[in-house]
């Protein structure tokens, strides 16, 4: 009896209480309904989705926070309590948090200007403030990048943000910039070859474009006669450049070599004479 008594007093605040939990189970459901569809579409449409699909949890439990204030607010002020009131001692709360997490929310502010950016993507070789390497992970708080010598360096989002930021796999083409140094024994003919050889190596290798006029006799240096090439390999990705470039140097090493061409090096001669 006393059960029945206190369910017929309190029936009412029972099913506000039902109605409640029903909004609110049903509110969480909906938007983890919504973050996974948006997650589907990310990867169907951007090919390098990891970024993207980083930040989406992070939005959800955004999203889910506002909703649980909408509607603790609002069941609130349907009980008498004041909604100015509730606001401004949010407010203040909110001041005191943000002075005592202001670098965790400017680095939140920093995530969303790399996201909104599009700066660089996870698996990008960048530098950052002369830190060179790869980025391997980009979350709320901060950037992770892996350098070649295989250290994982944690850099805030903020700093990034505010940054002077170079990404390498953003670069189509990159150049190959040498200077062969031959020696002043060389002959009208083998100058000449000399360069005939770097033109004919660059325009037979099918991962570099070249030019001809990229390609010339560039000054009379201190030990060598200079011959300055640039050239343009086909792909962005630092390793085969790396690799492409070397071909190119070992290619012309070979030819040099089999033409009889000397490759000049740092040198200094002492002329005596002899007063007697």
């Amino acid at each position: 009896m006393n059960f029945l008594k206190f369910l017929n007093e309190h029936i009412g605040l029972i099913i506000e209480s039902i109605t409640i939990i029903f909004v609110i189970v049903t509110s969480l459901k909906v938007i983890d309904f919504i973050t996974k569809k948006v997650k589907e579409n990310i990867i169907i449409k951007h090919h390098n989705s990891q970024r993207l699909l980083s930040f989406c949890p992070i939005i959800s439990k955004i999203a889910k926070v506002l909703v649980l204030f909408i509607i603790i607010a609002s069941v609130m002020q349907a009980h008498g309590y004041s909604m100015t009131s509730l606001i401004a001692g949010f407010g203040i709360m909110g001041m005191a948090v943000g002075f005592a997490a202001k670098e965790t929310i400017a680095n939140i502010f920093g995530s969303f200007a790399i996201l909104y950016d599009k700066i660089f993507d996870i698996n990008d070789y960048v530098s950052i403030n002369d830190i060179e390497g790869t980025v391997v992970d980009i979350n709320l708080r901060s950037t992770r990048i892996k350098t070649l010598d295989n250290a994982v360096i944690t850099l805030p989002n903020n700093i990034v943000a505010n940054a002077i930021i170079t990404n390498f796999s953003a670069i189509k083409n990159r150049r190959i910039d040498e200077i062969v140094g031959i020696t002043y024994s060389s002959s009208d003919e083998k100058i000449q070859r000399a360069i005939d050889i770097i033109k004919g190596i660059l325009r037979n290798n099918d991962d570099v474009i070249t030019d001809d006029k990229l390609i010339y006799l560039e000054k009379l240096n201190s030990s060598s006669i200079d011959i300055h090439f640039q050239a343009y390999v086909k792909y962005g990705d630092i390793f085969s450049f790396w690799k492409i470039r070397e071909n190119v140097i070992k290619e012309i090493v070979k030819q040099y070599r089999n033409e009889g061409i000397d490759f000049a090096f740092p040198s200094q001669s002492i002329y005596l004479t002899n007063e007697n």
